[in-house]
Order: structure tokens, then sequence, then C-alpha cells
């Protein structure tokens, strides 16, 4: 594989055979999440997310725009690294930024369950907007 510099766009269905086993493998560390490796795949292929790839593994972005005030979020819907640790968000993030820039998004999100990103986040200009816990009925 050559290497890049950064992250470029890429189709989900010439990746599919080692992106989906890596969503898949998030999904198996957090039953918690309601989507599928399938729905990640359908909005890939209808345009509503994007797969990003580079060499450490992938991200699917989406946007998001609120109801209340029309403001668009880049949300970094999934991210899956071959190797954890590899601080693939500060490294990528300048090109993230960018890219979300250019297409008119406002803000720049970030979700996980995993509470030992936080400090790391934090510490890098991230803000803690809301913390979510669920309780099933």
């Amino acid at each position: 594989m050559v290497q890049v510099a950064e992250p470029y766009f890429g189709d989900i269905a010439v990746h599919s055979h080692w992106v989906l086993p890596g969503i898949q493998e998030i999904l198996d560390e957090q039953p918690q999440l309601t989507y599928t490796a399938a729905d990640i795949y359908i909005a890939c292929e209808e345009g509503s997310a994007a797969l990003w790839i580079a060499d450490e593994g992938f991200v699917i972005s989406t946007g998001e725009t609120d109801s209340f005030t029309g403001d668009r979020t880049f949300l970094v819907w999934v991210a899956w690294a071959k190797e954890r640790g590899q601080n693939c968000v500060i490294k990528y993030y300048d090109f993230f930024e960018r890219i979300a820039r250019e297409a008119g998004f406002k803000n720049i999100e970030v979700r996980t369950p995993i509470r030992k990103l936080e400090p790391y986040l934090l510490a890098e200009g991230w803000t803690l907007d809301t913390a979510i816990y669920t309780r099933e009925l």
C-alpha cells in the first residue's frame, strides 16, 4: 500500500472487504449502537456519509443539522484504526477541520462511550457538550 499524507475519500464498495469488518468490530465492542454495518454501507453509497481512508484505518463521517439553529455539524460517525493508540484524532484533525470548513460546517464532533479518551480529547482543545446515560425500561 502506498503511504498517504492525509486521508482520502474512498468508495465503500471498493474497500468493503476490510472496512465492514472494522465497522463490525466497533459494533461488537459497543452493543448499545443501534445501526448496522449495512446501514453505514448504504449511507456511504447514497452519499449521506463519506468514507475516508488513511494509512492507519478509516473514518466514516456524516453531517447533522441543528433543527433550531440550522447550524451544520461534521460528525465523525465511526473511526477505526488497525492499531489503537496511534493518535489519529490529532494527526488528522487539521485535515478534517479543513474539509468541514470548506463544506460549510460550523462544528466538528466525535461521539464515543470510551471514557479513557475524555482527558486526551479535552487536553487537545475539544469541549465536552453532553454525556448521555441511558437505562433501558
